[in-house]
C-alpha cells in the first residue's frame, strides 16, 4: 500500500438480525481483502499486517458478534458466526474478493468458500481449518474450569476495556472450541469443494511451547493434519512459521509477505 498517501477509512454497520456487525473499509481500488478474525480477537488484531501490506487493495476487516464494536448476541455458536460472515459478505465481498481467515475465522472462511462457487478470488488459511485425526481438546471439563476460574474472568474483564474487548463467557468460549475441535476431524470434504485458489499458513508451535506432552501431542495432531491436507490437495501451498498460534501479532511481516505473494500470484494468472 502506498504508505506516502493518506487513506481514506470509513467506519460502517451492517446488520445479522438483532446483531450489528462493525465493519471498517480501508482504500478504494485494487484487489478487494476480506479479513476474518479469530474467536476472542477483534478486528485490531491485523493492523499490523495491514501496515505491512505492500499490494494495492480495498482493505476490509469487521468483528463479529460479542467483539470489538460490534453487539452482543445470546447465540455464540458456529452457525451464528458464520452467518456473521455472510451478512458482511452480502453487503461487501462483491468482486471476487480474498479473504484472509486466522483461527476460528480460518474454519468460518473455508467454511463460507466451499458452500459458495466463484464467490472468492482467493483464500489465505492461517493458522487454522486444519483437518484433525482426533480432538484437540482432551479434556473438556478441565478446560470449562480454566475457562471460567477467576483469574481467567479477571483477564477476560481486563481485555474487554480495551479494543479487543468481547462479550463471550467461559462457557461460549469453550463450546466454540469444541465445536469446531469436532468439525475438523471431518474437514478435508470442505478442501474438495474450493473453487479458488487458497494458500496456508500454520504456525510450528499452534498449542504452544513443546515442555508439556498435552502441547506436545496437538503440536503433533497439527502438523499430521497438515501433512495429510497437502497429500489430499497438492496444489494447496503450506508455509510453516516458527512462532506460536498469534501470528498475526507475532509474525506479521511474514503474513502480509505472503498475501502479497498470493495476490500478485492471482493477478498474474
Amino acid at each position: 500500500m502506498d504508505k506516502t498517501a493518506p487513506v481514506k477509512t470509513a467506519e460502517t454497520r451492517v446488520r445479522n438480525g438483532d446483531v450489528t456487525l462493525a465493519v471498517t473499509r480501508r482504500g478504494a481500488g485494487g484487489q478487494k481483502l476480506i479479513f476474518f478474525n479469530g474467536c476472542g480477537a477483534a478486528q485490531v488484531v491485523w493492523n499490523q499486517v495491514i501496515g505491512q501490506l505492500k499490494g494495492d487493495y480495498e482493505i476490509i476487516t469487521f468483528d463479529f458478534r460479542g467483539h470489538g464494536k460490534s453487539s452482543p448476541a445470546p447465540d455464540h455458536s458456529f452457525e451464528a458466526f458464520l452467518g456473521d460472515a455472510e451478512c458482511v459478505m452480502e453487503a461487501v465481498g462483491g468482486g471476487q474478493p480474498i479473504v484472509v481467515g486466522w483461527s476460528l475465522g480460518a474454519d468460518l472462511a473455508l467454511a463460507y468458500a466451499a458452500a459458495r462457487p466463484g464467490a472468492l478470488g482467493g483464500l489465505v488459511i492461517v493458522d487454522g481449518a486444519v483437518p484433525l485425526a482426533d480432538r484437540l481438546v482432551e479434556d473438556e471439563a478441565g478446560m470449562r474450569r480454566l475457562l471460567n476460574s477467576v483469574s481467567m474472568k479477571v483477564s477476560m474483564f481486563l481485555l474487554r476495556l480495551t479494543a479487543w474487548r468481547y462479550s463471550l463467557s467461559g462457557d461460549a468460549i469453550a463450546d466454540i472450541t469444541m465445536d469446531v475441535d469436532a468439525r475438523r476431524q471431518n474437514m478435508l470434504g470442505l478442501y474438495s469443494q474450493l473453487d479458488c485458489p487458497a494458500t496456508m499458513v500454520l504456525a510450528t508451535r499452534s498449542a504452544g511451547p513443546n515442555t508439556t506432552a498435552h502441547a506436545r501431542r496437538n503440536n503433533r495432531l497439527w502438523r499430521e493434519g497438515a501433512e495429510r491436507l497437502a497429500s489430499a490437495c497438492p496444489s494447496l501451498p503450506i508455509r510453516w512459521l516458527e512462532a506460536g498460534h498469534r501470528l498475526p501479532l507475532s509474525r506479521p511481516a511474514e503474513l502480509a509477505g505472503t498475501i502479497d505473494t498470493f495476490a500478485e500470484g492471482l493477478r498474474q494468472d
